[in-house]
Order: C-alpha cells, then sequence, then structure tokens
C-alpha cells in the first residue's frame, strides 16, 4: 500500500527514489525492530545501546531516532540526543576499570564524580567474586556515608538470567532493595523474552547492535515505483507485473483508506480509485485481492483517510510533528489500533490490504492488458 506518493516531472521523481527509499527503509526496520524488543522487555526501560556496531555515523544517529519512535526510553548516542532531544543514558565502559589500579578504586571514583546517577558495570573481571561485592563495598563506603543510594549494576556478559538471580539475591540481603540491574549483552527480542522465561532479575535492558542494525531480520522492504503518468491532463495508471505476485504493482492514483470496527480496531486498509469515498453508512462490499471470489462487506464500519497533503510545489503546507509526537503516534496506533494478534513473534495475523470493486477491476483489466503484449 501507498506510504508515500510524488507527483513529479519524471527526472525529478527518479532524483529523489534513493533518498527517500533510504530514509523510509532503514528509520522503519530499526522503529519496527526496536517495537518488538519493548513487547517482548514487558514494560521494562529499554535503552539503545547501538552506535558502536552501526552502519556509519548517520545509521547510529538516525537509528538512535527511530529507536526512540519505535519506543526505547533513551539513547547512548549523545549526538542523536542533542540533535533530537531524546534522552540520553548510559553507564560506563570497561575500559574506565581497566585503566584503574583495581575495581574498587574505578567504582570509587565514578561514584564520586557520578553520586547521584551510578550504574556500575560489574563484569569486567567477574560478576559474582569481583564486581559485585566491590559495588557493594563502594556503595557502603562511598555513597550511603553521604545519604545516597547505588542506582544499579549492570551485566554484559555471561548468563544473564542466572547471573542477575544470583546478584539480586546477594543486593537484597546487602540491603540494597532499591539497587537495579541492567542487562546489555546480545540481546534481542528473542534473547530478552528468554530471560525473563527463565526468572532473569532484570530491571532494564540496553540493546545494542541486535537494534541498531535489525541483525535478525536486516531489510525493510518498501519500493519506489511509478504508479501512473500523465497524458494530455488525465493520468493513465501503469502496473508492473511479475512472475513473483508481490512484486505486482498497485496501479494508479489511489486513495488508502484505514477502516476501523466498533471498538477502534482496525479491520483492514481500503484501496480506492483517487476519486473514490466508500460510503460506510451502510454495508459496503469489498475485494479482497487474495481471495476474489469471495463475498465480503464493511458493516457498521468508520474510516480514515491515511494519505495527506504535506507539500506543494516543495513547499511543504503544514508543519512537521516534533519527534515526541510521532513516537506518541505510533504508541497509540499499536495499543489501540492495531490488533494484538497481528503483533505476535509467532505466527502474526496479517494485516489485511483490500480494494473497492472499481479499483479491483482496474487493476485486472491492466494485468489482461499486460498479458495480451506477452502473447
Amino acid at each position: 500500500e501507498p506510504v508515500l506518493t510524488v507527483i513529479a516531472p519524471l527526472m525529478d521523481a527518479q532524483l529523489i527514489e534513493t533518498a527517500i527509499l533510504a530514509q523510509i527503509n532503514h528509520q522503519s526496520l530499526i522503529a519496527t525492530k526496536t517495537q518488538r524488543i519493548i513487547q517482548s522487555a514487558q514494560g521494562r526501560p529499554v535503552s539503545d545501546f547501538g552506535a558502536r556496531r552501526a552502519h556509519n555515523i548517520d545509521a547510529a544517529v538516525y537509528g538512535a531516532r527511530a529507536a526512540y519512535i519505535g519506543g526505547v526510553n533513551s539513547t547512548s548516542t549523545v549526538m542523536a540526543a542533542k540533535m533530537f532531544n531524546i534522552p540520553v543514558n548510559g553507564t560506563m565502559a570497561h575500559s574506565w576499570i581497566m585503566c584503574h589500579k583495581d575495581e574498587y578504586t574505578a567504582f570509587k571514583h565514578f561514584v564520586e564524580i557520578y553520586p547521584q546517577n551510578s550504574i556500575l558495570l560489574i563484569d569486567t573481571y567477574d560478576v559474582m567474586t569481583s564486581g559485585l561485592p566491590n559495588a557493594i563495598k563502594v556503595a557502603k563506603e562511598v555513597l550511603e556515608p553521604q545519604g545516597k543510594r547505588l542506582k544499579g549494576v549492570r551485566i554484559d556478559s555471561g548468563d544473564l538470567a542466572y547471573l542477575s538471580k544470583e546478584a539480586r539475591k546477594v543486593l537484597d540481603a546487602a540491603g540494597l532493595t532499591d539497587c537495579k540491574i541492567v542487562a546489555s549483552n546480545s540481546l534481542d527480542e528473542f534473547t530478552i523474552r528468554s530471560i525473563l522465561d527463565q526468572g532473569g532479575c532484570i530491571d532494564s535492558f540496553g540493546v545494542g547492535e541486535r537494534l541498531i542494525t535489525a541483525r535478525s531480520e536486516p531489510v525493510f522492504g518498501a519500493v519506489y515505483k511509478l504508479a501512473a503518468i500523465k497524458e494530455n491532463g488525465k493520468f493513465i495508471p501503469k502496473i508492473k507485473v511479475s512472475d513473483t505476485v508481490e512484486k505486482i504493482t498497485n496501479p494508479g492514483r489511489k486513495h488508502l483508506w484505514r477502516i476501523y470496527d466498533k471498538r477502534g480496531y482496525a479491520v483492514a486498509d481500503l484501496l480506492t480509485l483517487e476519486d473514490e469515498i466508500p460510503d460506510l453508512t451502510k454495508e459496503y462490499t469489498f475485494i479482497d485481492p487474495n481471495k476474489p471470489w469471495k463475498h465480503k462487506s464493511f458493516v457498521g464500519c468508520t474510516m480514515r483517510q491515511m494519505l495527506e497533503t504535506v507539500m506543494i510545489d516543495g513547499k511543504r503546507i503544514k508543519p512537521s510533528p516534533s519527534l515526541d509526537e510521532i513516537r506518541e503516534y505510533v504508541k497509540r496506533q499499536l495499543e489501540h489500533e492495531i490488533w494484538p494478534e497481528e503483533q505476535r513473534f509467532e505466527n502474526p495475523h496479517h494485516h489485511f490490504l483490500d480494494m473497492s470493486p472499481a479499483y479491483y477491476n482496474m487493476k485486472i483489466e491492466l494485468l489482461e492488458e499486460a498479458h495480451k503484449h506477452e502473447q
């Protein structure tokens, strides 16, 4: 279905193809991957830790922007925080610890600099026999005499489910029940879900390479295709035909409508001809292009037009929404409009894309015309 419609002289439209696809594909990919990770975290905060694994600087910065749209609470990419006003968050580096004479001294110096916001990295040498005991010692000897508390510890390697459970027991026994445990090692939606299923005591996650590169599925498949050409003042629909069904384009100038049931959930998206306005005040018959032989209709539904004009003659005609407005729009759709069954990790329901009878017939006529040329 159309995400963006460009009406321009052919050469102008061709020139911007790569730029448009690079923006939409990359950021949609990262936002989508992020949302899956957010769902797997089950309400726990997630921070973007991915800059060092991103595919160049722009990918890190705009990936952080997309991750914020997708639901992360913060980013460790300071440039993105500065450019887009994203909350910035981080802990400490292994190099900080390694450049001190010992781990305790490294922790002590760190909390002296950041007494209000100390999260100590405890896996540089050994989590249970070195990192955790030294973190507790610093909490007791340095922070508590100042009336401060250790905010958290971070585990960046090893068996995160096991280590977090053991660390939680030790922290609680030491009276540090409010000390959070942060995990940040090779995480994605599947590993996070596994850790939590095993009872891992993780309070928040810092997710790096598998978020910023969408490692498990690193391609987002939006395409940019010619749909119509203007001849004698009228747009003539054009179609690309392929033996791969998914590569057959939806031709012509068109409108896209989202159809809602009485509860406000989106039951489908609907393609119509440009001059069509569906009448949903009565039963509306449509075509499912995957099952055109079935008689289907919308009853008691409402609709919203998904495409709106934002530029005319190269100039914006309405202000661009803020990043927080975009983030909230995504959140609202996923929580209140899109069926939970469509958001499952395994065997998700498809989001239906239906067609008005007039639009479907126009597409079939073009396919039949193309078939005649083949012969």
